[in-house]
């Protein structure tokens, strides 16, 4: 049974025709050329299988609103949880956006006029072999710059992220990849180098802004003599700042911030550019702690990996009780690559 598109209403007389399994398929659908590419290599097979057979079958919940579904609600699926699965990477973001949110809303309660900072901590592309030691590296630097007199808080989170830069014979663009019936296009060319970096979430208090504010030079010499580097490195710091037109959760974390903070990992495309780097890219990153929470936050915000059930979304104590549902099972087809509902 095919996935029911749903009318939904807009301001104007138009309507607009939604796959309620759509956002859930496109996820999914980078899973396949991810396992593949596991599968080459004999010591990542049992790691691509895992990816390939993740999230082949859904239990969802879809609130009924008027005419049209709500969102897809995933109630239960057997998930690989592996960190190089793009479906369950999706999930894991949404954990910790969702972990964050509630979170720093309960640290508004009691710390109402501080406020959030952005930094992000650089230091120069690595090859592949390098990769694991250079992220240890991070996270040593990282811990020595927190300790440092100045730093301006001892309420922060960081996440560490690894985007991919290639160069092919013919300098061709990263999206060139040749597209199959297999799913999103790998990558082609040699990967020319892997760029980790920190993405840190500063709350500090009102005072930060004026005795006690720090200039991106001052940010800048403080990371270069933590991470002790012979060269100036890029640090970017700004305050958090909801978009325009965007909700903000009290003062201090506007949901674009949040959203900002929780990011993937790896993105799902970097992983396709890697080709046929995937498994040695796993071994270097496997075990690694990509999230950080400070001691302090740690009452707020657990520091704990999301998995199993945390995957999963679980109804929130402001739904309606007498919210009319629907509840539906969806299964991948690989073929068609999407989700259909079945009986």
């Amino acid at each position: 049974m095919h996935a029911a598109p749903t009318a939904v209403h807009g301001p104007s007389a138009h309507r607009v025709i939604v796959d309620p399994l759509a956002e859930l398929a496109r996820h999914r659908r980078y899973n396949r050329p991810v396992a593949m590419a596991l599968q080459t290599d004999m010591e990542t097979r049992d790691v691509g299988q895992a990816i390939a057979n993740c999230a082949q079958r859904l239990a969802l919940e879809f609130a009924l609103e008027g005419e049209h579904l709500g969102p897809a609600q995933l109630r239960g699926a057997a998930l690989c949880n592996r960190r190089l699965c793009p479906f369950c990477e999706w999930r894991r973001t949404r954990a910790w956006r969702a972990r964050l949110i509630s979170g720093l809303e309960a640290f508004m309660e009691e710390h109402r006029n501080w406020s959030a900072v952005f930094l992000t901590l650089t230091v120069r592309n690595c090859q592949m072999h390098e990769l694991r030691d250079t992220i240890r590296h991070l996270h040593q630097s990282y811990r020595r710059l927190a300790l440092i007199s100045g730093f301006p808080t001892d309420a922060w989170m960081r996440r560490t992220e690894v985007t991919v830069h290639r160069y092919s014979a013919e300098h061709q663009s990263p999206s060139r990849g040749a597209s199959t019936a297999d799913g999103p296009p790998m990558g082609g060319g040699a990967i020319s180098a892997l760029h980790p970096h920190l993405h840190c979430l500063l709350l500090v208090r009102p005072s930060y802004w004026s005795r006690e504010y720090k200039k991106q030079l001052w940010w800048q010499q403080q990371w270069q003599m933590a991470a002790r580097l012979d060269y100036s490195p890029v640090v970017d710091v700004r305050r958090a700042k909801a978009k325009p037109g965007r909700e903000s959760h009290g003062e201090i974390a506007p949901v674009s911030a949040v959203i900002e903070a929780a990011k993937y990992a790896s993105k799902a495309t970097d992983l396709l550019a890697l080709g046929d780097g995937l498994p040695a890219f796993h071994h270097e990153m496997r075990g690694l702690r990509l999230y950080g929470i400070s001691k302090s936050l740690q009452r707020y915000v657990s520091a704990a990996d999301p998995q199993g059930d945390d995957l999963l979304d679980t109804p929130n104590e402001s739904e309606a009780i007498d919210q009319p549902y629907l509840s539906a099972i969806a299964q991948w087809f690989d073929e068609a690559q999407e989700y259909r509902f079945v009986i």
